[in-house]
C-alpha cells in the first residue's frame, strides 16, 4: 500500500508509487530502448515498470508544457529537475539513462517491498551524495536523508535500491524478458509498447491477488487531483472489472508535444471464461472497419460515440462481455433486446445547437443511428417502446406518443414521437419517488430536451434507423445524409490524426470535446440561480479527448485493448486547475 502525503516520498515508497502511478513520465524512444531498459529487470519479476529514456522524457514533457500554453506549469523549471527534487536525489544521477522498478511477488508488491534501479553517472558519487552507510543494519544498508533504512547494490550503470537486502542479494538481470513480452502480445502490440515512453506490466495472478491494493494505490498516487480520474482509467476501474483469468496486463504511456496517450493490452488465459467469450466472435467478412463514427454528421460536437456490435460478437456477445466485466446491464434499454439479433452497431453524437440549452435543450442537435439489416423491425420496436413509457413513476407523470409517416412541413415524411413530463397529482403518485426527486428530474429533462419536452423524428435509412431529438428538419436531413450523401464524422481530420493513438479497429470509440462541453456547462449554469459564473470559461478550440476499445480472440486467447489520448491543451488545463486548487488549499491552511 502506498501512503500519499505532501512530504517528500521515501525511496522505498517510490517503488510502488512507480508501479501504480501510470500517468506520469514518458517520451518517444527508439525501437530497441525498451529491450535495453528491461535488461536490468529480473525474469521472475511479477510486476515491473520502466522508463527507457529519462532525457527524452524530459524533452517531451517540456514540449508538451510549451504546447499547453500554461506558463505557470514551467515555473518550477525542467520537468526532470522537478522529479529529481521530489525524490530527494542529488549528485550522480544520470538523466540520460533508463529507470526501472519491480517486485518479485504479490506480497512484496502489496507491502511496498520492491527494487528501483536508478541510472547513475558515477555510482560511488551518487551513493556518497545521497546516502549514509549504516553498518549496524547490514553490509549493504544505508540511510536516506529522511532517516529511512534502505539497501543498495551497484549494477553497472544503475544503483539498485530496496528496503529488503535479500531482493538485492538474489538479483539477476533479465535474459529474455523483452522477447517473452513480444511473444506474449504479438508484433502489433509490441510495436506500440516499444514506441511508448513508460511501460509497466503486471502478471495476471498478481493482478488479482493485489487488486484492492492496486486500486487504492492508483487513486492515492495520481500526480494531481485534477488527474485522479485519468489515473483511475490507468489502473483502478479496469483492474476492478477484469476477469479472474487475466494472464498479463501491460500499460504503456506516450508523451508527445500534442498529447498524452495511455494504452493497455490484456491477455486472458486460453482456458478461461474471457477466452471462451472471445471464441464466439466470428471474424468479420471483408476488411475490418477503421471507424465506428462513419454515419454521424461531420461537424463540431460535444460528444460522439460508436459501438460495433459485430466486433463484440453481436448483441448477445456484447451482453456476455458486459456481464463478464460486471458492467451494469440496466444501462441497456429493454427495447434493445427485441432488436438485438438484427443489430450491427449504433452511433450517437451531440452537437452544439444554435438555439442553446434554454430554448432547445442539450439534445436539440443530436442524432442516433441504429445500424441493422432490418430497419423496419427497429422502427416497430421503437413504436412500441415510446408509448410504453407513459404513466406515473413516483411523483412524475409521463405522456408519450408515436405517429408513423407524418408529412413534414419542409417535405418528406418521418415518424414523430413526443414525451412530456409533469408532477403527478397526489392521488396518482406511488412510493418509488418523491416530489423533490420528480422536480429535479424535470429540471434535468428540460435542460436535455428544452422547455417543451422531447419532440423527436425518426426515419428508415439504408442500413439503419435514424432518430433525432428535436423537430428540426435540418438536423434530420444531416443525420440521414451522413456517411452516405456526405462524409461522416470519421472524416474529421482531427479525429483521423488522433486515431493513430487508438486501437486500429475499435469495437467502441468515443470522443469528448472538453472545450465545447465547457460552453454547454456554462449555459446550464446560467439557468441555475446563483450558479452563473461558477463554470470557468474554456478555450472552445481545444482538441477532444479520444477513447477506443477492442476485444476479440488472438491465437486462441482473448485480448482486450483500450487506449485514451488526452491533448496537451486539456492536460495543461487539468494540471493548471489542480495547481490552483492546491495553492488555494495552502492559503486556506495558512489562514490567508
Amino acid at each position: 500500500m502506498i501512503r500519499s502525503s505532501r512530504r517528500r516520498r521515501t525511496l522505498s515508497g517510490l517503488v510502488l508509487a512507480s508501479l501504480f502511478s501510470p500517468l506520469g513520465w514518458s517520451s518517444t524512444v527508439h525501437a530497441d530502448r525498451l529491450a535495453d531498459a528491461l535488461g536490468i529487470v529480473p525474469d521472475d519479476a511479477v510486476a515491473w515498470l520502466v522508463i527507457p529514456s529519462l532525457s527524452a522524457l524530459n524533452a517531451d514533457l517540456g514540449d508538451m508544457l510549451d504546447r499547453a500554453n500554461r506558463p505557470e506549469l514551467a515555473v518550477a523549471g525542467r520537468p526532470i529537475d522537478v522529479i529529481i527534487s521530489q525524490f530527494g536525489i542529488a549528485a550522480g544521477f544520470d538523466e540520460r539513462g533508463s529507470l526501472a522498478a519491480w517486485a518479485e511477488s504479490g506480497e512484496s508488491l502489496a507491502e511496498g517491498d520492491g527494487v528501483i534501479a536508478v541510472p547513475v553517472e558515477d555510482a560511488s558519487r551518487f551513493i556518497d551524495a545521497n546516502f549514509e552507510p549504516d553498518a549496524a543494519e547490514g553490509a549493504s544498508a544505508h540511510r536516506t536523508r529522511d532517516g529511512e533504512v534502505v539497501h543498495l547494490r551497484v549494477a553497472e550503470a544503475h544503483v539498485l535500491i530496496s528496503s529488503r537486502e535479500d531482493l538485492l542479494t538474489d538479483w539477476k538481470p533479465s535474459q529474455n524478458l523483452a522477447d517473452e513480452l513480444s511473444k506474449g502480445f504479438g508484433p502489433d502490440a509490441s510495436r506500440g509498447m516499444r514506441q511508448a515512453d513508460l511501460v509497466m506490466r503486471v502478471d495476471g495472478g498478481t493482478l488479482q491477488s493485489t487488486r484492492d491494493a492496486a486500486i487504492e494505490a492508483a487513486e492515492a498516487n495520481a500526480p494531481a487531483a485534477g488527474m485522479a480520474g485519468m489515473a483511475d482509467l490507468g489502473m483502478g476501474s479496469m483492474i476492478d472489472r477484469l476477469g479472474s483469468d487475466a494472464a498479463e496486463l501491460v500499460i504503456a504511456i506516450d508523451v508527445d508535444a500534442l498529447a498524452i496517450g495511455v494504452r493497455s493490452w490484456t491477455r486472458f488465459d486460453a482456458d478461461g471464461p474471457m477466452s471462451a467469450l472471445a471464441s464466439k466472435i466470428e471474424a468479420p467478412v471483408g476488411p475490418a472497419s477503421e471507424s465506428v463514427l462513419g454515419r454521424l454528421p461531420n461537424q463540431r460536437f460535444y460528444m460522439a460515440m460508436g459501438v460495433d456490435f459485430d466486433g463484440l460478437g453481436g448483441y448477445a456477445g456484447m451482453m456476455r462481455l458486459f456481464s463478464a466485466l460486471d458492467v451494469d446491464a440496466t444501462m441497456v434499454p429493454g427495447w434493445m433486446s427485441k432488436i438485438g439479433p438484427s443489430m450491427h452497431g449504433m452511433e450517437f453524437a451531440m452537437y452544439p445547437s444554435k438555439l442553446g440549452v434554454a430554448m432547445g435543450g442539450a439534445l436539440n442537435d443530436a442524432s442516433l443511428i441504429l445500424l441493422t439489416d432490418d430497419p423496419d423491425a427497429v422502427r416497430s420496436a421503437m413504436a412500441d417502446a415510446v408509448p410504453a413509457m407513459s404513466g406515473v413513476t413516483g411523483a412524475l407523470e409521463r405522456k408519450t406518443t408515436w405517429e408513423k409517416d407524418v408529412k413534414q412541413r419542409k417535405g418528406g415524411i418521418a415518424d414523430e414521437f413526443e414525451m412530456t413530463a409533469a408532477i403527478a397529482k397526489a392521488k396518482q403518485r406511488d412510493d418509488s419517488g418523491t416530489v423533490g426527486e420528480a422536480s429535479l428530474q424535470l429540471t434535468v429533462e428540460k435542460m436535455m430536451f428544452g422547455p417543451r419536452g422531447l419532440k423527436g423524428l425518426g426515419r428508415v435509412v439504408g442500413g439503419g434507423y435514424v432518430m433525432t431529438f428535436s423537430r428540426r428538419p435540418d438536423v434530420l436531413a444531416r443525420a440521414v445524409e451522413a456517411g452516405v450523401g456526405t462524409p461522416g464524422l470519421d472524416a474529421d481530420p482531427t479525429l483521423t490524426s488522433m486515431r493513430s493513438w487508438l486501437p486500429a479497429n475499435p469495437d467502441v470509440e468515443m470522443f469528448i470535446d472538453v472545450g465545447q462541453l465547457g460552453r454547454l456547462a456554462r449555459q446550464v449554469a446560467s439557468l441555475v440561480p446563483g450558479a452563473d459564473g461558477m463554470v470557468p470559461e474554456l478555450p472552445a478550440d481545444m482538441p477532444p479527448i479520444g477513447f477506443g476499445l477492442a476485444f476479440g480472440p488472438v491465437d486462441g486467447e482473448a485480448r482486450l485493448e483500450w487506449a485514451m489520448v488526452v491533448p496537451s491543451e486539456v492536460v495543461g488545463l487539468a494540471v493548471g486547475n489542480a495547481i490552483s486548487q492546491a495553492m488555494e488549499g495552502v492559503r486556506g491552511e495558512g489562514g490567508e
